[in-house]
């Protein structure tokens, strides 16, 4: 059967030889559709394989090239009865003649003389069928993606979640076998901290994607907020556990606007953990805010490996990662909450890789 998925929808076609009769039915029609006319049914089928695709198709039975019936068996060919509806109109009706209609696959047929509000009424009824099917289509397509990224997720969710489980195992094993050594059990405690850590932003992650809809985006809650005193406070909070990386915050002067500080504040932590899981010991991670025009900026960079173009390219889909210095603390979904929040928030980002570093750059706007 034909794909309609990304072909556009054109109204209804109406095919007839007779100019007298294309100009009596378009006129009953053109007050409630939008009516593209075709003089002879071959030329309705080429423009059908290579355009767009009509709601609804009106075939004359009785043409010289190809007969109604013939041009509705080639379309059933292609089309079911619900993606593409066909109406004949013939002279004829005779019990014979609806038969044979059926049989070919048409949906219905109207006799002539035409009667306006007849086939206003049962090209109506098509519209709706076709319509209704269209979104059908697109409710399976929804639900088979949603069906695929169950399975990753799960499959990622498991992987990733084991790794901080055994680590915290071995570090219980240890502090079970230390007895009373002091350094052994501080190194202990301090390997299940960082794997409680992981496992916690693994669980703000998963929350936060099952809170984002494609229809309605992240919930933001606005106030009057501050970048640069957001950026300021996650280095800050940060700074302890990477403290073999030099991290700097460039911010001349507060950045106020209406923004969720909540959502900011995550947005500032997953670009910042980025660039430290992704750029090699003791290297430094830059951290910039600054405004201009209405419009903040936020930048985070660092020095690491170049991102190709074909992995830029996807970077904020969800379940996507890169390969990492560190061990992955998230399932891949920081990027995309973060892409998210921005657009939440009427903001844009991109990233940007070369040999001089990795920079991602995020815009929002100050009062959206």
């Amino acid at each position: 059967m034909g794909n309609l998925h990304g072909r556009a929808r054109e109204g209804v076609w109406l095919v007839d030889d007779s100019p007298t009769q294309l100009s009596v039915c378009q006129a009953a029609l053109e007050p409630q559709f939008r009516v593209s006319t075709f003089t002879s049914g071959g030329a309705a089928l080429e423009r059908l394989d290579t355009g767009p695709v009509p709601e609804v198709i009106i075939l004359d039975w009785h043409m010289p090239d190809m007969s109604g019936v013939e041009v509705c068996r080639f379309i059933r060919g292609q089309f079911d009865l619900a993606e593409l509806p066909v109406l004949i109109l013939t002279a004829s009706g005779t019990s014979d003649t609806l038969l044979e209609a059926l049989a070919a696959g048409a949906n219905d047929f109207v006799q002539k003389p035409v009667s306006d509000l007849e086939v206003r009424a049962r090209v109506a009824g098509l519209v709706r069928l076709s319509a209704a099917h269209a979104e059908l289509q697109a409710t399976q397509r929804t639900l088979h993606v949603e069906a695929e990224f169950r399975e990753r997720f799960m499959g990622m969710l498991a992987h990733d979640l084991r790794q901080p489980l055994n680590t915290i195992h071995l570090a219980s094993q240890t502090l079970a076998l230390a007895e009373g050594t002091a350094g052994k059990a501080n190194s202990a405690l301090g390997m299940q901290q960082r794997a409680v850590a992981r496992m916690k932003r693994m669980i703000d992650e998963l929350l936060d994607f099952t809170r984002s809809r494609p229809e309605t985006g992240m919930p933001i809650q606005r106030q009057s907020t501050d970048l640069a005193s957001i950026a300021r406070h996650t280095l800050d909070e940060m700074r302890p556990g990477w403290s073999s990386h030099q991290l700097t915050l460039h911010a001349a002067q507060p950045c106020v606007g209406s923004w969720d500080p909540d959502r900011l504040a995550q947005v500032c932590s997953n670009l910042i953990a980025n660039a430290l899981e992704h750029s090699a010991p003791r290297s430094p991670v830059d951290v910039s805010v600054s405004a201009s025009a209405g419009v903040a900026e936020l930048m985070v960079s660092n020095l690491g490996d170049v991102i190709p173009e074909t992995i830029l390219s996807t970077l904020f889909e969800a379940f996507r990662r890169g390969k990492s210095v560190t061990p992955s603390s998230g399932v891949g979904l920081g990027l995309y909450i973060v892409d998210q929040i921005v657009r939440a928030h009427g903001g844009s980002i991109v990233a940007d890789s070369s040999e001089s570093g990795t920079k991602f750059t995020v815009r929002l706007p100050q009062n959206a």
